[in-house]
């Protein structure tokens, strides 16, 4: 074997190098090519193939040598250039152009089905330990304004119709506590995630000697998917996590939808960040962040749509078909990361306004009086109420301080009880918290080996 590639190949510059027919001007290229998307995972690309090279080098395939030449190398690689199928093609045609043929030992054992599987994985990885964090961080924002509006009387609505008096930290408290769901399974999700493909091969393995399990532990996995099919060809735990984040963006939709409804009914003023004006009716505050949210949940659900419909006709094995849904994992990760964002912003800037609340509201609190303090069945109770309420003439003798303070059961808006609410709610997010920090400093840890080994290499 003479060089990888001869001078002439050299002075063309991009050289496909798994097809030997057309050209990289070719209209199938284009079509076919995943350069724009790899884009957004290139890093994790790199460090996969990191990992499988110290891999090499550790189970005695390839020299020290050649080994530091091609680390060299990558750690070069910067850029994908256009007329590639995608970045696993034109990161082994740059190290090959600047190694020579030595870099061909990259081969060795390895598919673009396992490295693309893993390189997803790791960054979806990093990408929901950011999203958790910054739920954490919108949680801790709920917390504290709630502390401060434990006694903010604050009205509450079925079918859009004016319910029960309560209290706006008891609104946000409901907030919070839907959050913390949603961040218990993403979590659970995450670890799914975190699990390597990384030595499978393009399906069935391969003939080289790669531990598995030593990789998975260089690049901060938790286990290995152990089924080689599974490793190579499965996004079920992508998708699963991509449902998740849809079911999240969902529960802010309709947070959103109530922020809208609240400002416009003048009952809080939204931040001025968070609104804008009419270019031609200068009294305006349009609440356009929470529109914009609105829309980009309609579009998650898409996103979540579109994933599923391509992934459900797909035979078992990898399929070309799998490229086009890795751009909108990353769509959908985004906008999720980016709503919870502005949700933080917002309720850190939110201001109430003094509500009257229409006594009406305090029929049900009546009605139950009148059948706990008389002992009439409360169907009576709810007919007598309901009756002065037609006719008119029903007056209530009760404050909305009243009727609040009266609630006796736990998660009701009681003065007391929502601030022992709110002191446990601290407690178990102080908890998530610390499960998510150390949880990735188990990663960063692990992966901190990786570069421990390449840096002895260098030496």
């Amino acid at each position: 074997m003479g060089n990888a590639l001869t001078n002439s190949e050299k002075s063309k510059g991009t050289v496909m190098l798994y097809r030997k027919w057309g050209s990289e001007k070719d209209e199938v290229v284009n079509y076919t090519s995943s350069i724009d998307s790899d884009k957004e995972i290139m890093e994790e690309v790199k460090l996969t193939m990191k990992a499988h090279i110290i891999s090499l080098y550790l189970s005695g395939y390839i020299k020290k040598e050649t080994t530091k030449k091609i680390l060299a190398a990558l750690n070069e690689f910067k850029e994908i250039s256009q007329g590639y199928e995608d970045v696993h093609e034109a990161l082994e045609d740059f190290l090959l152009k600047n190694v020579g043929e030595e870099a061909g030992w990259i081969g060795l054992g390895r598919s673009r089905n396992d490295h693309v599987a893993t390189a997803l994985r790791l960054k979806l990885r990093n990408k929901l330990i950011e999203l958790l964090t910054e739920i954490n961080s919108l949680r801790k924002t709920l917390l504290d304004k709630a502390k401060e509006h434990i006694t903010t009387i604050f009205p509450s609505y079925t079918h859009l119709q004016l319910a029960q008096p309560t209290t706006f930290a008891h609104y946000l408290t409901y907030i919070e506590e839907e959050l913390a769901s949603r961040w218990e399974i993403i979590f659970f999700t995450l670890k799914l995630v975190n699990r390597s493909p990384l030595g499978s091969g393009a399906i069935v393995g391969t003939n080289v000697k790669i531990d598995r399990e030593k990789e998975a532990e260089l690049l901060g996995f938790d286990d290995i998917v152990y089924n080689t099919l599974s490793a190579t060809s499965s996004r079920a735990d992508i998708i699963t996590t991509i449902s998740e984040l849809t079911v999240l963006m969902v529960v802010l939709s309709r947070i959103a939808e109530d922020l809208i409804f609240f400002s416009s009914n003048k009952l809080l003023k939204l931040p001025d960040s968070h609104v804008s004006t009419s270019s031609l009716m200068p009294q305006k505050r349009n609440p356009v962040t929470m529109e914009i949210l609105r829309a980009k949940v309609s579009e998650s659900i898409g996103i979540l749509t579109s994933l599923l419909s391509i992934y459900k006709g797909l035979p078992t094995g990898y399929n070309l078909d799998l490229q086009e849904m890795n751009k909108y994992y990353w769509l959908a990760v985004n906008y999720t990361i980016s709503s919870i964002r502005v949700l933080e912003s917002l309720f850190s800037q939110i201001q109430i306004n003094k509500v009257n609340i229409d006594e009406s509201s305090l029929a049900t609190d009546d009605a139950e009086l009148l059948s706990i303090n008389k002992k009439v069945p409360y169907r009576s109770a709810y007919f007598e109420i309901a009756k002065k309420v037609r006719e008119g003439s029903y007056k209530s003798t009760l404050k909305i301080e009243d009727s609040i303070n009266m609630k006796a059961v736990i998660g009701s808006p009681n003065f007391d009880l929502i601030t022992n609410l709110i002191k446990s709610r601290k407690t178990k997010l102080e908890e998530d918290e610390k499960e998510i920090e150390v949880y990735k400093l188990k990663i960063i840890s692990k992966v901190g080996e990786l570069q421990v080994i390449e840096n002895g290499i260098e030496e």
